[in-house]
């Protein structure tokens, strides 16, 4: 493993990614993780054994947001959670179907990712537009409109489900951890 990062750096000078913007921000790219890791997964993923699997969490998702790191990045095999077509519903079928879990009594704990996080920068409501596309995004009603029309997140009870990202127009929600 260590001769692929020996030989994409040299690539990476050769093909003078390296001088320009947008190839150091490529090569940044294949290091930083694309998404969340899946609930109760963090316990499981390794580079082993993530590489030797096939990709069982990623085909059990019923929702589809499994994704796993392609093989040129620095991450490749290990799950990620995409939320550009729909949220996490915490169903744990991706725990059952990862062997690095096999035979693990799991903790029950209250499903949580991240917390949702509105950028008013961003979002067309804070900027004086008409835009309430969030506003149903939330199983919990935990996006609300004040007088004004702008939106807020109760952040305190918020799972990190995802839900509310695809409904954004402008990319203003993103969830933290």
């Amino acid at each position: 493993m260590s001769s692929q990062k020996i030989d994409r750096s040299r690539r990476g000078f050769l093909s003078a990614a390296l001088f320009s913007r947008e190839g150091r921000e490529q090569i940044r790219e294949k290091r930083v993780r694309s998404g969340l890791i899946p609930p109760n997964l963090q316990q499981s993923i390794s580079a082993n054994r993530c590489l030797q699997c096939q990709g069982f969490c990623e085909k059990s998702c019923p929702q589809q947001i499994i994704k796993r790191h392609p093989q040129d990045h620095d991450l490749q095999g290990q799950p990620y959670l995409d939320f550009n077509d729909n949220g996490c519903t915490f169903c744990m079928d991706c725990n059952a179907a990862c062997p690095g879990l096999a035979g693990q009594d799991l903790e029950p704990q209250q499903h949580r990712l991240g917390t949702a996080s509105l950028s008013q920068q961003a979002c067309y409501a804070w900027n004086n537009m008409i835009c309430k596309s969030c506003i149903n995004a939330c199983a919990d009603r935990l996006i609300s409109f004040d007088a004004n029309g702008k939106p807020g997140i109760k952040r305190d009870d918020c799972n990190g489900c995802g839900f509310c990202l695809k409904t954004c127009p402008a990319g203003a929600i993103e969830i933290v951890t």
